[in-house]
């Protein structure tokens, strides 16, 4: 089982087959570097211990770019980086002006991994761009002699409508030395002047060697997601929420292992196996701020495909405000032991303290907690937990409900007739967006400039992959 974790080779099938069949036409790699491509600049590079020094992610040659999306690592026993922004807490990176930074969907560097994940886009009416820029600049500071990748993990380029653009990678190295590299002084070789009456000998220089144009890495298409439901998740102080750690779109998947860490304003009090991916749990802890869990599958149970709950954790509320849920690492694996892509959206826990009562509302006959939630302007789930309903999809006829003064802004839907003074708040939307056939959320978010889950959160949407053409969202 450990091994089955630990084994990291890297597939790309996909891209292979493609670099195969270019081969009667083209050399392997020219075709791909005539196109878009995400490089490290520069390619290579130096950095004495204890100095710094500035690599920069380029974009080149793209057109109608709105959105990019990029996840690099590096050795963090050689390098580490230089937060841009010490007023903002965690370490990030710097933005570039390609595309331009209006909507920084994530700028996470993990130092203790090795892992960088940026994510910036557009917003209207700013538009798309074209050419050639820098997408963000790195600071690194070397911390051990020796040589460190900085290799792309993924990339994803989409314009306006959410569209892939396909993009070719290069990744880089950075060399870090023991002391400061002096530069050498050229010393220009002197000047033969012939004898009288000779003529001079020429000898002509040797060909340039050439230097075979380096092939691009492979970036395959993005693959799956582990993510947070409810995101963010809300509870009192003294009250426990369930969380669910979700993956999406997954293909061929066998194995999980993914390590936490919370704020400590909650507290994980359990960590229970899903429905998948559970037949042989291998860690299952919850202790101090981390939460650690591994667990497979065994034969001859197949492979998961598409979305399931890997595992539910239970946060119990100590403190008010707004705690992160975070990824240190995670790692899902084939029934070969093979590493799959992921992608990893980090979540929050918001606390509040106790909730004044605004009234009490008698169910009537086909009423809702949505429909009783956009009554009095809100929150659904908090009318559930003050009221100990467990499934909020099921209330009875007659019941009297404690309505909490949580407000929420909710989307737009059947109202609830009022049994006590209440004021309903508008949606607060500032586009109104008709679903169109083959759209998904992470393109409407690109395209508005909005996460795809305050999207989900506004419009009540549990499955972040299950719309539907004709369906009017509300864009927050």
């Amino acid at each position: 089982m450990k091994g089955r974790f630990l084994k990291q080779p890297q597939r790309c099938v996909t891209c292979l087959a493609i670099l195969l069949a270019m081969l009667p036409s083209a050399l392997v790699g020219q075709g791909l570097a005539q196109g878009t491509m995400v490089v490290v600049d520069p390619a290579s590079s130096e950095v004495a211990v204890g100095a710094t020094t500035t690599i920069d992610i380029r974009i080149e040659g793209v057109s109608n770019l709105f959105g990019a999306e990029v996840h690099l690592s590096f050795d963090p026993a050689l390098l580490e980086v230089v937060d841009a922004d010490p007023n903002t807490a965690g370490v990030q990176i710097q933005p570039g002006t390609f595309p331009s930074p209006d909507f920084t969907a994530q700028n996470i560097v993990d130092q203790g991994a090795g892992r960088i994940d940026f994510a910036v886009a557009q917003m209207p009416p700013k538009e798309p761009v074209t050419g050639s820029g820098v997408l963000a600049t790195i600071t690194f500071r070397g911390e051990a002699p020796n040589s460190s990748g900085i290799q792309f993990l993924n990339v994803i380029l989409a314009d306006r409508e959410g569209i892939p653009i396909n993009a070719g990678t290069q990744s880089g190295t950075l060399t870090v030395t023991s002391t400061e590299t002096p530069t050498p002084t050229e010393t220009p070789a002197p000047t033969e002047t012939p004898a009288p009456d000779e003529t001079p000998t020429i000898t002509p220089s040797p060909p340039p060697t050439a230097v075979p144009s380096p092939t691009p890495t492979c970036t395959p298409y993005p693959g799956a997601s582990l993510t947070f439901d409810p995101q963010p998740a809300s509870v009192r102080v003294g009250e426990a929420v369930n969380v669910k750690l979700r993956v999406t779109n997954a293909s061929n998947l066998y194995g999980v292992e993914v390590h936490l860490a919370h704020g400590t304003g909650v507290d994980a009090t359990a960590i229970t196996p899903g429905p998948c991916v559970a037949d042989f749990v291998a860690i299952q802890s919850v202790s101090g701020n981390l939460v650690d869990y591994a667990a497979s599958l065994m034969a001859p149970s197949p492979a998961v495909n598409g979305t399931c709950d890997l595992a539910t954790i239970t946060f119990n509320g100590l403190q008010e405000g707004t705690h992160a849920v975070t990824f240190s690492s995670a790692l899902l694996s084939d029934p070969d032991g093979t590493s799959l892509p992921v992608t990893t959206y980090n979540g929050t826990i918001v606390v509040s303290g106790e909730a004044d009562i605004l009234g009490y509302h008698v169910v009537q006959p086909k009423e809702t907690l949505y429909c009783i939630g956009r009554a009095y302007g809100v929150d659904p789930y908090a009318i559930a937990r003050r009221n100990s309903i467990v499934n909020p999809n099921l209330i009875h006829p007659g019941q009297r409900l404690e309505i909490p003064n949580v407000p929420r802004a909710l989307p737009p839907g059947r109202v609830c007739p009022r049994q006590f003074n209440g004021v309903t708040p508008p949606p607060s939307c500032r586009w109104y967006h008709t679903v169109v056939l083959g759209e998904n959320l992470y393109r409407i978010s690109l395209r508005y400039g909005v996460s795809m889950w305050a999207i989900a959160e506004v419009n009540g949407i549990l499955n972040l992959n299950c719309i539907r053409a004709g369906q009017v969202l509300c864009i927050p």
